[in-house]
């Protein structure tokens, strides 16, 4: 099996893109990933830092979402760079989650 493996950008935290290539299959793969681990620590103390202020505007951040999630989420058809009403809805489905929670930057739900 011939498999060639490239990494085509390479920033710390940045995403990075891969492309892998079978040409036994005459297939190509692009796969993104991406060290989160700085974004995920703010969104922590931004929480924190919400829950502990007494007031809040009407126009507040609500979530931090890494590339490679936005990456994952247009894959599944959410386009998080100009969504339409249906994608904004399921956005907004996706942040309310428990499995999306350590995304937001505030309390409540959307």
């Amino acid at each position: 099996m011939s498999n060639k493996f490239s990494r085509l950008q390479n920033d710390s935290d940045r995403l990075q893109t891969h492309l892998q290539i079978d040409d036994e299959k005459n297939k190509a793969e692009i796969t993104y990933t991406q060290d989160i681990a700085a974004v995920l620590e703010s969104n922590r103390i931004e929480r924190e830092e919400y829950s502990h202020q007494t007031s809040h505007n009407d126009m507040q951040k609500v979530a931090s979402i890494p590339n490679v999630v936005v990456m994952e989420w247009m894959q599944e058809g959410i386009n998080v760079m100009n969504p339409s009403k249906e994608c904004l809805g399921r956005i907004k489905k996706k942040l309310n989650s428990p499995d999306y929670a350590y995304l937001r930057t505030g309390g409540g739900r959307l």
